[in-house]
């Protein structure tokens, strides 16, 4: 013992004490562990793996896209253009009932919303038709299949038509402000020269398509009003001619006229008739039996009964067509048909009429709010941005690998 009064270990103390703790692990459990602060920790191989994996699998990607973006990516140069749908200021028309009923009918689907407008020439933009339109494959290959194009970017020869329109799609944007109806487009190509020439065609053709549009509603509309006349005339037409065939085989023109004038002559007989009987009344009763004039008015009654009876039979005999009665119903039935198809033929010329006026305001135009231009310098590719965003990409990947890797391993454990 020294002289601060510690005891000193004998020197084969340590060896000792390493050969009683290996001694118990042995008799002990093996998943019983007895710590030690003299066992000596070994590095985990874990996290080295670990970091391998991720140099490999996120680091060296990452690398190897910054030198393809950096030095062998072609640049590509984005022309943009601005549009919007409108059609002309709207002519307010005073229109009675029936017409304004007829022309909503004809063209009530025609009612401009330039939103909808905007969408049309943006699914047309994006669409088959549209490359078909600009010149289909050999167009664009002699656009995207240049030489000076890198491997990845251009548009190999002899695609498909359905690659061809993959392609396309990958090389324009298009998106519609639905506040304002705005429709943007952007298109990239590998020069600024074929980036313009290409914005300006798709403006073009966007532009005749909103004409064409127009031009098939305004024909198509006024066709269905201009049949409708037609057929309300062909019908008008058949009812005059029904009505002819009526006068001339009852031999008149009006059976209600008719009708009148023989009411009128049997009044007028009648007046006659009580005008005899009264004088024959005169002389009955002054005892003039035996008078001329007697016979005379008796015979003058009898002649008056005749043509009153003659008449009332013609007028109204329940058995016979030829009765003006009869005539009458059929000539109201003729002529209420020829007064309504005469209405529909007046509502139809109308309707046709103001729908050339009201289709002349509706007229669609594709304005150009901003036209493209000639860009200066490249908007692709953008080297440090895509690579941070593949990089935290490939990061997130990584991770939800291992993740799934360590949780297999705890089961397994």
């Amino acid at each position: 013992m020294d002289n601060t009064g510690l005891k000193l270990k004998p020197p084969g103390a340590r060896s000792l004490s390493l050969t009683l703790v290996q001694r118990a692990r042995q008799l002990l459990p093996e998943r019983i562990r007895i710590p030690s602060a003299m066992e000596e920790e070994r590095p985990s191989s874990g996290w080295r793996k670990a970091g391998v994996t991720y140099i490999f699998l996120v680091i060296a990607p990452m690398l190897v896209y910054f030198l393809y973006a950096a030095l062998i990516e072609s640049r590509g140069y984005v022309s943009e253009t601005r549009i919007t749908v409108q059609s002309a200021p709207k002519k307010h028309v005073a229109l009675s009932g029936a017409s304004a009923s007829a022309i909503a009918r004809l063209i009530g689907a025609v009612a401009p919303d330039t939103e909808q407008d905007s969408y049309i020439v943006l699914n047309y933009v994006k669409s088959a038709a549209m490359v078909a339109d600009l010149g289909g494959r050999p167009a664009l290959e002699r656009v995207f299949s240049k030489p000076g194009i890198d491997y990845f970017s251009r548009l190999p020869r002899g695609e498909s038509i359905e690659d061809v329109l993959r392609y396309w799609r990958s090389r324009v944007s298009a998106d519609v402000d639905t506040v304002s109806g705005l429709l943007t487009i952007k298109i990239t190509a590998y020069s600024p020269e074929d980036a313009l020439e290409l914005t300006k065609s798709v403006n073009a053709l966007s532009e005749t398509l909103i004409n064409n549009i127009s031009l098939r509603v305004r024909e198509d509309a006024l066709v269905k009003a201009k049949f409708e006349v037609t057929r309300a005339g062909r019908e008008l037409g058949r009812c005059r001619a029904a009505l002819l065939t009526f006068r001339n085989a009852n031999e008149l023109i009006d059976p209600i006229a008719r009708a009148k004038s023989v009411g009128e002559t049997i009044a007028t007989l009648t007046l006659e008739k009580v005008d005899a009987e009264t004088a024959l009344s005169v002389l009955m009763q002054s005892n003039a039996t035996a008078a001329p004039s007697v016979n005379v008015l008796k015979t003058k009654l009898a002649t008056l009964d005749q043509q009153i009876d003659k008449l009332k039979v013609k007028l109204t005999a329940p058995a016979s067509k030829d009765a003006v009665s009869a005539q009458i119903a059929g000539y109201e039935g003729l002529k209420l048909q020829e007064e309504f198809a005469s209405r529909v033929y007046i509502i139809a010329q109308d309707a046709y009429l103001h729908a050339q006026q009201e289709l002349q305001g509706r007229q669609l135009y594709l304005i150009t709010v901003v036209k493209p231009i000639r860009a200066e310098e490249a908007t692709y590719p953008k080297v440090l941005a895509s690579t941070v965003l593949l990089g935290v990409c490939l990061s997130i990947l990584w991770s939800i690998g291992a993740l799934v890797i360590a949780s297999a391993r705890d089961q397994m454990d």
